[in-house]
């Protein structure tokens, strides 16, 4: 073999491997981007109704009952925007998907804890890599400090304070903005733009404005 075909080989396989990576990607995030054009939606409005009564809750004087709703909507945010739609684009089943989101937010071990993060690192997405304001990681935060004042003030009837609840608000708002943000990116939606996730604007020439119109998928609510 003459070293031209040696480096002609060499092409096809690499274009090969790389053909099949993509082929592969898109076969992982297909369901995911159809789970999330169907119910992102829903999911963002009970999110962010969510982190509203959290911060009317805290200004109004009640930091437990702002942390408690703030929290609900960092529950939310990872089952159905990360855990479940990330799932799915694993090849997993529903029931399995369910099954491992519940294990997200329920598991009481350290690898129970480490689930979420194995999750988005294979999208390449570091949630420990995001810090909050004072330097500490956002997921860090949420799983010794939020969770577990939301625990004492729920099930011990500790009084907390407005430190506490904006915690909680700050930590919801960063999975809003750092890492949920990054999916939707990653997956081709256009929400800056369309203001939507059931609404995908085509990434057209100026030039041509018109050649691709929005899709626009059903909306639907997982809840």
């Amino acid at each position: 073999m003459s070293t031209y075909e040696g480096y002609e080989d060499d092409i096809q396989d690499e274009w090969l491997s790389k053909y099949i990576e993509e082929e592969l990607r898109q076969l992982a995030e297909a369901p995911a981007f159809d789970y999330l054009a169907h119910h992102g939606d829903a999911i963002e409005e009970r999110v962010r109704n969510c982190l509203t009564e959290a911060h009317s809750l805290r200004d109004a004087g009640f930091p437990g009952a702002g942390l408690v709703r703030a929290t609900a909507g960092i529950e939310i945010a990872i089952r159905f925007f990360l855990a479940r739609p990330l799932l799915h684009g694993a090849f997993l089943s529903n029931e399995w998907a369910r099954l491992l989101s519940n294990k997200v937010l329920n598991g009481r071990t350290a690898e129970d804890r480490e689930l979420l993060p194995a999750i988005l690192r294979n999208w390449k997405i570091d949630i420990t890599a995001v810090k909050l304001r004072n330097g500490d990681q956002l997921w860090e935060t949420i799983i010794t400090r939020v969770w577990q004042r939301r625990n004492d003030y729920v099930h011990k009837g500790e009084v907390l304070d407005d430190h506490d609840a904006e915690l909680a608000l700050e930590s919801l708002a960063a999975l809003l903005d750092e890492v949920v943000a990054r999916v939707a990116n990653r997956l081709g939606f256009t929400r800056e733009e369309s203001r939507s996730w059931s609404v995908v604007i085509a990434r057209n020439p100026p030039e041509f404005p018109d050649l691709n119109p929005p899709h626009r998928y059903e909306r639907q609510s997982p809840f």
